[in-house]
């Protein structure tokens, strides 16, 4: 597959309309190409339909761009682009298109509201009045869609494609999916927000069925005509919530996973841990923007450090990374940029691409459940109040990510697909609202082959309640809370007491106990004097603790050689460090003997896998403010004796120490970005 070693990635962002002259009109592809290839970049995004709908090539489908005056820019960069041996991925956006959303009414989504999205204005979530969308469950614009891929994929020949705008915007009740719906299960689309109704639930499952369904078909569409043409299609929203229908399953319809993201480092280092995880084919792609931060900044370019942090952490998981660069509407770009930026960062990021692999060392996964991504406080609601916040599904278990980077616990994230096959001696389902049954499958043959579980928060699956021995019954009223820990729960809870308990800074979830065999209960829930968002109260600036319970909101279970941990809220969203420290030593009980220890500072993640006999560590400063500041004097201790030390690429020795019998201290005296080291 071409994709191999290709990890040097470019797209230039052109969403232009065409009601300006000069719009488009100063495109120059030999600048462009001879840009991209200063860079040495390997495979170029080039636009073939963006969200205008407007065609960069004279289609018979659609409309192709005033602008271009009938210049087939498309089909020259994909020659221009094939004569410097640059690969090229057709850039095709769906459900996104303007001139599809004005030309045929019938095809567009239609809110609860009962609005188009282009009637809406100044509003977040592409309510802003410039996105047209269309449901890609109308059959007309399926068939659209197909005649469109058809042409591209019969014009031109391309090595890849990526499939844009995957996802709903918004919750559609258009006739197509209503008569979808009733055809499918019966029922009219319901309206109503409610987590503790199956129906509902079931609805939201159907959302993300059809969303993966016109996924395959467009992926068929294409391998229909050009097998060997791999297709991506857009991921990113796997972070969005519930409404994007973006799951798991979208990953059965692409070659390998990618998308864009405009977040920190912390971000980008736990979706690559996933893409990495549930790609079907490596390298993954990882895009995100030459403008700080994001494409609305269009003038505004990032600091070298800044994209070379992006470019390395993408390739040390195995990823490629695609370099989103805004062109000017006159179709103009800015030449400098790869010139001069990013040939500096791909001439040395390209020196370490011969040494990544896939298999990471870790001693924890965290779940990230692609279909339990809701509040399950927001409850019977209409549909038009929900929230598009990610809150919990997301927050949670990027801050279980967070604690570990910061207490160096080398770690994954995975999808549901890689459960039951994880070798981490520890499984975090950090604030999981929902299990499915067949996700419940995979859970149980982890703790079979011996696996431990840190669960916090919700216990989502009446099969996991059992396993545990408890049943839960509610959650608190109180949404600030405390633990307080028991005798056995003091070394976990170090620096708390009952006196002085843990503050929890939102409701616990309740339970109670049907087998107390193997359990041992770590902490109690206490509440303060009065009921929180009250006129009364015991101290006017706080919530003291008042109440003491005998209620368990911290369990430790043993099922034969595998230990569970549960809290009643997720610990490791707390923001004080001796709160988040309780949530360190629970994993680290789970963990027991650690892969690799280190005294890296907590914005420097260590990463370590081992590639042909040969184990490398990758020390990443993932400060997320420029300019970084360098560090120093960090240690990483193994269980790997014997070895010498050398960094790369130039191989230049390392001190390395015995520190008693059987543990290697290897010193790294000085870190500015990153720097990879190999043990030999």
């Amino acid at each position: 597959m071409w994709i191999e070693g290709n990890y040097r990635r470019n797209l230039m962002d052109m969403h232009i309309d065409d009601w300006n002259p000069e719009f488009l009109s100063k495109i120059n592809i030999a600048e462009y190409v001879n840009a991209l290839k200063s860079a040495n970049i390997q495979a170029a995004m080039v636009k073939g339909k963006p969200h205008t709908g407007l065609c960069y090539y004279p289609t018979k489908i659609g409309r192709m761009h005033k602008g271009l005056k009938e210049f087939d820019f498309f089909g020259n960069m994909i020659e221009k682009c094939h004569e410097n041996n640059i690969s090229v991925i057709a850039y095709f956006t769906q459900i996104f298109d303007n001139w599809a959303y004005e030309e045929h009414p019938d095809w567009r989504v239609i809110t609860a509201e009962g609005k188009n999205m282009r009637e809406y204005n100044g509003q977040p979530n592409f309510k802003t009045g410039r996105y047209g969308i269309v449901c890609p469950n109308n059959k007309e614009y399926r068939e659209y869609v197909k005649a469109c891929l058809t042409e591209m994929n019969t014009m031109y020949d391309f090595e890849g494609m990526f499939l844009d705008m995957t996802f709903w915007p918004e919750v559609c009740y258009c006739p197509s999916c209503r008569k979808r719906y009733k055809e499918e299960m019966g029922k009219e689309l319901p309206r109503t927000i409610d987590w503790n109704d199956f129906v509902w639930k079931e609805y939201v499952y159907k959302r993300d069925e059809w969303m993966a369904d016109y996924a395959k078909f467009a992926t068929k569409c294409v391998k229909s005509i050009k097998p060997k043409v791999t297709i991506e299609h857009q991921f990113s929203r796997i972070t969005g919530s519930w409404v994007d229908g973006s799951t798991e399953m979208l990953t059965e319809a692409v070659d390998y996973a990618g998308g864009d993201y405009y977040g920190g480092f912390l971000q980008q280092t736990f979706i690559n841990k996933y893409y990495k995880n549930v790609s079907p084919n490596l390298p993954f792609i990882y895009h995100t923007s030459r403008c700080d931060p994001e494409l609305i900044f269009h003038t505004t370019t990032k600091t070298e450090e800044e994209i070379m942090l992006h470019v390395i952490t993408a390739l040390v998981h195995n990823g490629a990374f695609l370099l989103v660069d805004a062109i000017n509407p006159d179709g103009s770009i800015v030449p400098e940029v790869y010139h001069d930026l990013m040939k500096r960062i791909y001439g040395k990021t390209s020196q370490y691409e011969k040494y990544i692999n896939g298999n990471l060392y870790h001693d924890a996964s965290i779940w990230f459940a692609s279909h339990a991504k809701y509040d399950p406080n927001e409850c019977n609601i209409d549909v038009v109040e929900k929230s598009f916040e990610p809150k919990y599904y997301m927050e949670s278990p990027v801050s279980a990510a967070s604690v570990m980077r910061e207490n160096n616990i080398p770690f994954e994230v995975i999808g549901t697909k890689n459960i039951s096959s994880d070798n981490a001696k520890v499984l975090v389902l950090s604030h999981v609202a929902n299990i499915r049954e067949e996700e419940m499958d995979e859970i149980e043959k982890y703790i079979k082959n011996g696996g431990n579980l840190y669960i916090s928060g919700p216990i989502a699956n009446d099969r996991l309640q059992k396993i545990l021995g408890v049943r839960v019954i509610g959650r608190t009223p109180h949404d600030f809370t405390y633990m307080s820990p028991t005798k056995f729960g003091e070394k976990l809870f170090d620096g708390f007491t009952r006196q002085t308990p843990l503050t929890v800074t939102m409701s616990q979830i309740e339970i109670e106990i049907i087998s107390d065999e193997n359990m041992t209960v770590l902490a109690t829930q206490t509440l303060p004097y009065t009921m929180t968002n009250t006129y009364e109260f015991a101290a006017i600036h706080s919530n003291p603790p008042g109440i003491y319970t005998n209620m368990p909101c911290a369990i430790l279970k043993e099922i034969g050689t595998s230990k569970i941990i549960w809290t009643a809220a997720p610990i490791e969203m707390s923001k004080p460090y001796m709160s988040r420290q309780v949530f360190k030593r629970m994993i680290q009980l789970l963990v027991g003997e650690p892969t690799f220890v280190s005294n890296a500072p907590k914005f420097v993640e260590v990463l370590s896998w081992n590639k042909e006999g040969t184990d490398y560590f990758a020390v990443i400063n993932e400060q997320e403010e420029s300019p970084i500041a360098p560090m120093y004097d960090i240690t990483i201790d193994i269980r790997k004796t014997n070895r010498k030390a050398y960094m790369l690429p130039n191989k230049e020795e390392i001190k390395t120490e015995m520190i008693g019998k059987d543990l290697m201290r290897i010193y790294l005296p000085k870190l500015e970005v990153f720097q990879m080291i190999a043990l030999k």
